[in-house]
């Protein structure tokens, strides 16, 4: 314990001691009690509060026992319970009912979804076969047409005579003095010229078709690359029908190859194709 000097009288003390005992100088103040009912503050000694009355046994004791905090529970009743199990369960089954709904608009998305994909398809599909016939159709108009004006060109050079070529090659009972004089009286003719005319009206048909054509679905890929290939070939043998160039042999031979190769083609494109 450590010693120190008293501050009224010089003596040594304690440093812990609270009044000097040589001098009886109060080195610490006591602490001040108060009454707890009226606040008077209260004096070393006093059995009463002098303003009041309170014993000072009870302030003593009331100091000493500390406050203690009560706490009540929260009761929950029978029908309290039945309420909250009631809200509980009807956020469950709405939360079900919830989710049942999403998956049914989920499934009837995709079900819509797939009916519109199956129609495209199928809509795809009659037109790929109606583009494939109409070709075929025109390229037969036009092989038709193509082998009269073989026929007239060829006869008229070697004044050939023959009961379909001689109104065109000697209309007046003579031969023409040029071929494409004859060919000019063959594209003269009604019933030629009307036949041309079909074969024109065809190619627009088909071009119009092509358009609708140009996406096709994924089972039809392989498909439309096959239509592509019979459209080229067929677009050559109309055009040589429809408009003769060059000389009697090229015409011939290239007449020829575009007539075998739009049959070609056609063959190739029939496993694709609705009977």
């Amino acid at each position: 314990m450590a010693m120190t000097t008293c501050p009224n009288c010089g003596e040594q003390i304690s440093d812990k001691a609270k009044k000097c005992v040589h001098c009886g100088a109060i080195l610490v103040p006591e602490e001040k009690k108060n009454c707890p009912d009226c606040g008077a503050e209260l004096e070393e000694g006093m059995e009463t509060c002098p303003k009041c009355g309170c014993p000072i046994e009870n302030i003593i004791e009331t100091e000493k026992i500390p406050q203690q905090v009560e706490v009540t529970g929260v009761k929950i009743t029978k029908k309290s319970k039945k309420i909250i199990a009631i809200a509980a369960i009807a956020v469950i089954v709405a939360a079900i009912i919830a989710a049942i709904g999403v998956q049914t608009h989920k499934k009837n998305v995709a079900a819509k979804a797939a009916a519109e994909a199956q129609k495209q398809s199928e809509e795809y599909g009659t037109n790929l076969n109606m583009a494939a016939y109409s070709m075929l159709s025109g390229a037969s108009d036009a092989e038709t047409c193509g082998n009269l004006i073989k026929q007239v060109w060829y006869n008229a050079i070697y004044e050939k005579s023959d009961s379909k070529t001689d109104k065109y090659t000697k209309p007046k009972g003579y031969y023409v003095s040029d071929f494409n004089d004859a060919l000019q009286n063959l594209f003269s003719d009604n019933s030629f010229s009307s036949q041309i005319a079909d074969i024109n009206d065809n190619k627009d048909t088909v071009n119009s078709l092509m358009k609708k054509l140009k996406n096709p679905p994924e089972e039809y890929k392989d498909a439309y690359e096959s239509l592509s290939k019979l459209y080229d070939a067929y677009i050559s043998l109309t055009n040589l029908a429809t408009d003769p160039t060059g000389s009697l042999q090229t015409y011939s031979q290239n007449f020829n190859d575009a007539d075998n190769e739009t049959l070609n083609c056609y063959n190739a494109l029939k496993m694709y194709l609705e009977e």
